[in-house]
């Protein structure tokens, strides 16, 4: 590294909230100083994020809460942050902060970097695949216990008894956005096939 690139660490540095070793891997990797453990059930504190903000050796720290239910916490750590500028990126989800750290240039103003974030995450839309815990209604849906669950940009697509039928509906909804770029993220548990 130049003393340029030693320089712009110091003006600026990011925390991000992800679970799990892979994903914290993938925010490391793209020049994240900290990342706060943390996601669907299992929302870090303010403290969480503020140790984190703390921890970060530059003059301005941008906060990509990664999930809707995160975003309040880490605003509530902008007051409590004396000595640095604290900037979150209203991220909701994983992708969405992969795509705002990819927008970040390093040579811009705060403004014009937080405006180049916040337009990206326009362009990502997220689909998730979890499993039913229990018999619900959901959004018109009558959801049983055990069932693939498939949304697109928090929005219900359906409830699945079998995976290749999810699948196509998802590639259905998917092929109304005609996404340029498909990137797939799945735990441990699951298989690359």
């Amino acid at each position: 590294r130049g003393l340029g690139d030693v320089y712009k660490r110091q003006d600026y540095g990011f925390v991000a909230v992800a679970a799990g070793e892979g994903l914290k891997s993938v925010f490391t990797d793209l020049a994240a100083d900290a990342v706060v453990s943390g996601g669907q059930t299992m929302n870090p504190s303010t403290e969480d994020i503020l140790a984190a903000i703390q921890s970060v050796p530059a003059k301005t720290v941008f906060v990509l809460p990664n999930n809707k239910n995160i975003i309040m916490a880490a605003e509530q750590s902008i007051p409590l942050c004396e000595d640095k500028t604290v900037v979150v990126v209203p991220t909701k989800t994983i992708p969405q902060g992969i795509t705002a750290m990819l927008n970040f240039d390093p040579e811009g103003e705060v403004s014009d970097i937080v405006e180049a974030m916040n337009e990206s995450l326009g362009d990502v839309h997220t689909a998730q695949v979890t499993y039913a815990a229990r018999d619900s209604d959901f959004d018109g849906y009558a959801i049983h216990a055990g069932e693939y669950l498939a949304l697109l940009d928090g929005k219900l697509i359906g409830s699945f008894t079998e995976m290749p039928s999810m699948l196509g509906k998802m590639s259905e909804a998917f092929g109304d956005l005609d996404p340029e770029i498909i990137t797939v993220y799945y735990g441990e548990d699951v298989t690359q096939d």
